[in-house]
């Protein structure tokens, strides 16, 4: 294995700084990635630049998905209280607007190209997925995308995506992705629903697998369900009738309001205390994901390579078998025609048969195997991208593929030793430990803040 030291880019190294400010749990958990890199370069996994901390945000995400007309657009704009609203009630609401920070007061928009090629943000070369769904999808990444800049106070340090409801589309299949695809980064994710519109069944091709995704989710309760009420509504919601809805569905758990947006409802103060205590669930978020990428380590990255290494010498294996039953076959039709077996028991004869028979299957041995071996890269660099993952596969099995591991029936990737399995297992330890340091780092108060019993469950 490699001994060199994986540097720190220069972003990460200001990610330390605004850590080692914050919260020193995380600071904790930062540089434990760092040393899950130096892991993970060492395998060749990743490069000097690349890290595993970028496959996390590090600061907190808020997901709100809705169609037009259910709310989510005007909710936000009241919540962050700006001049210039953040998102135009006229807005796309087919395509996912990335929502930062910016100081100042000229908002900013760019197109979606700015957030699949920017590590800081949620949708990181998710370009390469959409290609996975249709070839050259990728070329339509700025109809799925775009980012936008407000000044509010309340979005610093966060990040609030806005993604599509559940009315059909043409492209649903991407949008599914994406929105999946936040979700899954998200500390809270709000689900506004149109309270005139109380017939869920026709959403039933869209939400059902929504649905179903959440109730997979290692933290079900970060789902938030709001059924917005248009202000010149006097028609009360019958909450009990969409939870059943909902519950039809899929929907196992969740947390429900009934918003009415002409009011400052307690529902909307309760709301607004569930976003202002998201760092609370952000840091959990991040604890959590850390130790999900030390198992990956084992149970996904390499078990993928190890799996292609099995393959392959399967693949090279069978092919020298075909050959050499060729030759067998040969012999045999040579035997039957001109007695060639009583000619290859003469010991000098035999002997050259037997060495030019081994310096021609030893070159294709090693033909075969590299031609096996270009076909398996390829699929493990797809099955990386559908993984999600940024850890390169392909290289891993390549950098396994030495003379010796030709010949002999090694299985296991190069480089995965005891040594680095231990390693990996005190990182982990280490990583538990730090769910502890960031209770202590948190009051009681804002634990009680989370258990208010203004929401009302499934």
């Amino acid at each position: 294995m490699s001994t060199t030291e994986k540097t720190v880019s220069s972003s990460l190294h200001q990610l330390e700084q605004q850590l080692a400010d914050k919260n020193p749990a995380l600071l904790q958990a930062f540089r434990l990635y760092h040393e899950l890199d130096q892991v993970a370069y060492d395998l060749g996994l990743i490069g000097m630049d690349d890290s595993l901390a970028n496959k996390t945000s590090w600061s907190p995400i808020i997901t709100v998905i809705g169609d037009s007309g259910a709310g989510r657009n005007e909710f936000i704009n009241r919540y962050l209280d700006t001049a210039i609203p953040a998102i135009d009630s006229f807005a796309n609401h087919a395509q996912f607007t990335v929502l930062i920070h910016r100081s100042d007061e000229t908002p900013m928009s760019l197109p979606g190209t700015a957030v699949d090629g920017d590590p800081r943000f949620p949708f990181y070369h998710i370009s390469d997925r959409l290609n996975q769904i249709e070839q050259d999808e990728s070329r339509h990444i700025n109809t799925y995308l775009e980012l936008t800049t407000n000044n509010s106070s309340k979005l610093k340090d966060k990040t609030i995506i806005f993604a599509p409801g559940f009315a059909p589309n043409i492209k649903s299949k991407g949008i599914t992705l994406l929105r999946d695809h936040a979700v899954e980064l998200s500390d809270l994710v709000f689900v506004f629903l149109d309270a005139s519109k109380p017939n869920l069944e026709d959403l039933r091709s869209t939400l059902a697998p929504f649905l179903e995704m959440t109730t997979n989710s290692h933290n079900p309760g970060k789902f938030i369900y709001v059924i917005n009420q248009a202000q010149d509504s006097d028609s009360p919601v019958d909450l009990a009738s969409w939870k059943q809805q909902l519950s039809n569905l899929g929907l196992q758990s969740g947390q429900f309001f009934v918003l009415k947006q002409s009011t400052e409802s307690n529902n909307q103060l309760a709301i607004e205390q569930k976003l202002a205590n998201i760092d609370v669930e952000s840091a959990y978020r991040i604890l959590n994901t850390l130790e999900q990428h030390i198992n990956e380590f084992d149970t996904v990255i390499i078990q993928e390579v190890k799996k292609a290494i099995v393959l392959w010498k399967d693949r090279s294996h069978f092919t020298v078998i075909v050959v050499l039953s060729c030759i067998a076959m040969t012999l045999v039709a040579g035997e039957i025609q001109f007695g060639l077996v009583a000619l290859l028991l003469d010991p000098f004869v035999a002997s050259i048969f037997l060495f030019l028979l081994i310096v021609t299957m030893i070159p294709l041995h090693f033909y075969s195997s590299k031609i096996h071996a270009k076909f398996i890269s390829k699929k493990l660099v797809e099955r990386q991208v559908e993984l999600g993952l940024i850890e390169n596969l392909a290289a891993l099995f390549e950098k396994s593929l030495t003379f010796w591991r030709i010949l002999l029936p090694y299985e296991q990737p190069v480089g995965w030793s005891k040594d680095v399995q231990e390693t990996l297992d005190m990182i982990k330890t280490r990583a538990k430990g730090l769910v502890q340091s960031l209770n202590n780092t948190f009051n009681t108060s804002i634990f009680n803040s989370n258990k208010e019993d203004t929401f009302l469950n499934l």
